[in-house]
């Protein structure tokens, strides 16, 4: 069919033929992220048909579906069975979160963790610093922590509800290192992994970067909906699932046990690979009757992680990789082969702290900090706390009035004036939905004497544009 006949059409994308070079499919998808950036195609976009597109471009119809197939797994678009292909929320900006560094701001979007704790580490620091055997930390030994860090992590890790032993634990520079190991080494490109609706933005940036497709599935006060899931595996050919159970970034929902077992018969099912960040898992320690974790229910088919960023210190990259004997080949080789290893020194600052008591301490003071801040954020906006109002919140999900300005003006407003916080697009797998939020971390300012102030002045200028 002729290029012509379109000539007059109202198509939302109509891409120049002539400067399209061979092969097609990747010149289609190469001109799509340069309007993207352009703001020619916005988000939310809905692109025309593939028949559509190929017939104004007078190519074949197949070579369209590879483009748009090619711009999905690169993260530009999203398909809704029925409805068409639509330009994705984050298409046009990097959504990863990391910090500012500008004392001048009230920081309310990094998910810090108390960071006025940290000089609670110095005589640690110090003491490891002064051991006369500290060269032995340094050199290329020991790729997945000594066997004595892994010891004490076991007994960490047992604190928490989880039975490991030693050569099932991994020492990993960190939370995030730990799923770019872990997708690295069990997943390949083009697979497909169920997350929450709103997961945890920098897993939505790692995934798009190694190409793995994330599925979202629909929550409620509980958790991911089972019945989501479980329909997601008849129509997607998942390889495996993501979640944050014991208190989901960005939402702060904390999964029901009674869910937590639900989904397990699912997941157990369709042979999903489970991923559970455990990332605030400390704030439960003490508790006499723990909720089982989702792993401990599927220890055959299950990767465990439980950062020591919130519970100890961020800047000490220490996290603990717990997985069965099928998966130890292939994440050890993948923590070798990303990593060469993992720091030794930082790992030995966070197994004296726990021999020492060090940590535990931190740990509590972190918890009172945010027990505090959570009084403080229900003072300042008026919320009557309920089922978790005894429970420490690092973060709280702010819902916003419907309004045209979009996320990222919404952002740049709040920081023209002083405020850092983070969208909940940022958090957004797949189609755009009625509903916004605000995602307001209660650790992150430099005091806790801050915090007010800077939530005050958030609802003020919230207030001024009738946002909440």
């Amino acid at each position: 069919m002729s290029i012509n006949t379109f000539e007059q059409n109202s198509l939302t994308w109509m891409p120049n033929r002539t400067v399209l070079k061979r092969p097609l499919y990747k010149a289609l998808v190469s001109k799509m992220e340069s309007d993207i950036a352009k703001g020619i195609l916005l988000p939310g976009t809905r692109l025309p048909s593939q028949r559509e597109l190929a017939d104004f471009l007078d190519i074949n119809f197949t070579t369209v579906t590879r483009a748009y197939k090619l711009s999905e797994q690169l993260g530009l678009t999203y398909g809704l069975i029925g409805k068409g292909t639509y330009i994705a929320q984050a298409a046009n900006k990097t959504i990863s979160i990391s910090s500012l560094y500008k004392d001048s701001l009230f920081e309310l979007g990094l998910n810090s963790s108390f960071e006025q704790c940290n000089s609670m580490l110095n005589t640690t620091i110090a003491d490891v610093a002064a051991k006369s055997s500290i060269e032995k930390l340094l050199n290329y030994k020991n790729a997945v922590g000594t066997v004595f860090h892994r010891q004490v992590a076991a007994n960490y890790l047992a604190k928490l509800g989880i039975k490991a032993k030693t050569e099932n634990i991994a020492i990993t520079s960190g939370g995030q290192n730990a799923l770019t190991i872990i997708l690295l080494g069990l997943f390949n490109p083009n697979d497909k992994i169920a997350v929450d609706r709103f997961t945890y933005a920098n897993f939505i940036a790692l995934a798009k970067m190694i190409n793995i497709k994330l599925v979202p599935i629909d929550f409620d006060g509980e958790g991911m909906i089972a019945a989501g899931l479980e329909k997601a595996c008849r129509n997607s050919n998942l390889r495996g699932i993501y979640l944050m159970t014991g208190c989901s970034n960005p939402t702060g929902i904390r999964m029901s046990e009674k869910r937590r077992k639900t989904l397990a018969g699912v997941i157990k099912k369709y042979g999903l690979i489970v991923i559970e960040d455990d990332y605030l898992g400390f704030i439960g320690m003490d508790n006499e009757n723990k909720i089982v974790k989702l792993s401990s229910l599927l220890p055959k088919q299950s990767v465990y992680i439980c950062s020591m960023s919130k519970p100890v210190a961020a800047g000490l990259r220490v996290g603990y990789l717990v997985f069965p004997d099928a998966y130890r080949q292939n994440l050890q080789q993948a923590l070798c082969n990303i990593n060469v290893k993992t720091s030794s020194l930082d790992a030995e600052i966070i197994t004296q702290a726990l021999l020492t008591g060090t940590a535990y301490k931190i740990m509590h003071k972190k918890l009172q900090l945010a027990l505090k801040a959570n009084a403080i954020f229900s003072a300042v906006f008026d919320i009557k706390e309920k089922e978790y109002k005894n429970t420490p919140a690092f973060i709280k999900w702010l819902p916003l009035k419907k309004n045209n300005l979009g996320a990222e003006a919404i952002e740049s407003l709040l920081l023209a004036n002083g405020i850092r916080v983070f969208h909940s697009d940022r958090f957004l797998v797949g189609p755009k939905i009625n509903h916004e939020f605000l995602r307001i971390s209660l650790s992150a300012t430099q005091t806790i004497g801050l915090l007010k102030p800077a939530l005050t002045k958030l609802k003020v200028v919230l207030g001024e544009q009738k946002l909440i």
